[in-house]
């Protein structure tokens, strides 16, 4: 007996940068933007949650940054408050780590709600030595403990949070890659600001999978994060979401992000001659994404011609892949001019050119080239300034770089975090 098809649904717009383009060379760079929109028929079967959290109970998580509240107590309270969010199907697991990890929550309900809020207070009361961060024996052990779970009604889903570096970083890292590979995805969050920025945003790449930043100076910091993160997972009414790119001859895609609900990098990965796909993993059945393709065009004639068929394929949690079907992407030649510009398209193009100016930024302050952050910090001054009140935090930030470049040659910790966090926040 076949099983029947959900009536969940991801339905497709697109649009190009322009309504017409006009090639004088041999190609043309152009843009085109996705927009995957859920439509969830009759509500829909909830997807189940099976998650386990890698908490960091180090003795740095005893600082109190000023607010008078321990780091823990902040975070013990944050993902006890988040566990409304979930369902009582829904299943969590717990695993503490410092110096080594030990899972103190094996796999329960959520309906057993009392006993996971007395393991989370008391997260810092087992065998766990608090002199050292061993993050890659965490994930280890939470990795065993998600994947006795893992199954096709569910999404399996990793939350990490430290605040400090860690030992075995190649490790962590083939562990989310791994990961990836067998559906579970990472969110990573960073408390404070001596973790390794660089190690968190890989593990969430490879995993494709989230990254957050704590800010312990804001009491309440925590608190949104794992509300934010929690609410998202028990939204989720698709997972396995990947984008097909059917490629006509001579068009090529140089790379996808996604822009909204955040600025990121997405993987291409060619399956064969002109078709690659991009793994978006999980979506949220009340939320539209989209995504930005940044294309080179050949030469054409006066006409229209089809540039590429898009498919998304998804999975509602019956473990049966189904399809939007083929969805093609048009664009009009014409030698009399470029036409008018998608002022929507256009609005998406300037955050990503932020979002690229910020790796520049980033990276010429890691490797100590003030002269070159000063100018970069410039250009995403003057960039934000004409895109506006929408850019009012990110011109904000770059202002104050320049001004901590000036007052003392370097910029903080704390600061480079903010701006990395603005950088890739999407106006939706």
């Amino acid at each position: 007996m076949s099983q029947a098809i959900s009536k969940a649904k991801i339905h497709v717009e697109r649009m190009m940068h322009r309504n017409s383009i006009a090639v004088a060379g041999e190609s043309i760079a152009s843009y085109a933007l996705l927009k995957l929109i859920p439509a969830v028929g009759g509500g829909g079967a909830s997807i189940g949650i099976n998650m386990a959290m890698v908490l960091d109970v180090s003795g740095s998580m005893y600082e109190e940054d000023g607010t008078g509240k321990s780091r823990i107590s902040r975070v013990q309270e944050a993902a006890c408050s988040a566990l409304n969010f979930l369902r009582p199907n829904d299943t969590i697991a717990i695993v503490a780590f410092a110096n080594n990890a030990e899972l103190v929550l094996p796999t329960t309900l959520v309906s057993q709600k009392d006993k996971i809020i007395d393991v989370i207070m008391r997260i810092d009361m087992f065998n766990v030595d608090a002199g050292g961060t061993s993050m890659d024996q965490g994930i280890e052990l939470a990795l065993t403990e998600l994947q006795k779970s893992t199954g096709t009604g569910n999404i399996s889903h990793l939350v990490v949070l430290t605040d400090g570096e860690t030992s075995g970083e190649q490790l962590c890292k083939e562990y989310a890659r791994a990961s990836a590979e067998k559906k579970i995805n990472f969110s990573v969050i960073g408390v404070g600001t001596e973790w390794n920025s660089g190690l968190i945003k890989d593990l969430a790449s490879l995993s494709n999978g989230k990254w957050h930043y704590i800010d312990v100076n804001q009491v309440d910091s925590a608190q949104k994060v794992f509300a934010s993160e929690f609410q998202s997972l028990a939204a989720v009414g698709f997972r396995d979401v990947q984008i097909h790119f059917r490629l006509m001859k001579d068009i090529k895609i140089r790379r996808v992000r996604m822009v909204v609900p955040e600025i990121k990098d997405l993987a291409l990965v060619e399956v064969e001659d002109r078709h690659s796909v991009a793994q978006l993993g999980t979506l949220e059945k009340d939320k539209t994404s989209r995504y930005i393709l940044d294309l080179s065009l050949p030469k054409r004639p006066d006409g229209k011609f089809k540039l590429l068929d898009v498919e998304i394929t998804f999975d509602t949690g019956s473990g049966v892949k189904e399809s939007s079907g083929l969805i093609p992407i048009e664009m009009a030649y014409t030698a009399a001019g470029n036409g008018y510009i998608n002022a929507e398209v256009a609005k998406h193009i300037d955050e990503v050119q932020i979002f690229e100016l910020n790796k520049n930024l980033q990276n010429a302050i890691s490797t100590g080239n003030t002269q070159e952050a000063v100018r970069v910090a410039q250009s995403i001054e003057k960039k934000g300034e004409v895109m506006g009140a929408r850019a009012a935090k990110k011109t904000m930030l770059a202002k104050q770089v320049l001004a901590e470049i000036n007052q003392g040659g370097k910029v903080s910790k704390k600061t480079q975090l903010a701006v990395d966090d603005a950088a890739r926040a999407a106006d939706e």
